[in-house]
């Protein structure tokens, strides 16, 4: 999971059983990126909580009793967010390196995009163009 999304796209980690929302990533319309969290331990007690989406400038880290890290957002949108996102039932739901991510049952992933639909693809762009030109535009003499 990455910062620095379009303004208005969030992806969110919620648990499939409580649909608590365990973890969401954000950027509101002013392209601010926003963390919000509910972060429990491999017990199932909760470690921190960010009482509603909140901006880390200088990032955040959120270490579990024993040092385990349950969550590092970096500073620059360049970098990923390493993340360790257990249940109130001390279950592994998913966690990242920042380079790979694991997701295990008990997990959903919720996202939206700033616009509606996806964008046409480059080939459907291209045939479009061509489709668009005259025959002298396409290479055809007549």
């Amino acid at each position: 999971m990455r910062l620095g999304r379009r303004p208005g796209a969030y992806v969110a980690l919620v648990d499939s059983f409580t649909q608590e929302t365990l973890l969401k990533a954000e950027c509101d319309t002013n392209n601010v990126d926003l963390i919000s969290f509910r972060l429990y331990d491999s017990s199932g007690g909760l470690v921190a909580d960010s009482d509603g989406p909140q901006t880390y400038p200088d990032g955040v880290e959120i270490l579990a009793g024993a040092g385990e890290e349950l969550l590092h957002v970096p500073s620059l949108r360049d970098e990923s967010i390493r993340y360790r996102i257990y249940s109130t039932q001390g279950a592994l739901l998913t966690c990242s390196d920042g380079l790979r991510t694991l997701i295990y049952g008990g997990v959903h992933v919720e996202g939206n995009k700033h616009l509606p639909g996806r964008p046409p693809g480059s080939a459907e762009i291209a045939a479009a163009k061509t489709r668009d030109a005259g025959p002298e535009q396409n290479g055809v003499q007549s």
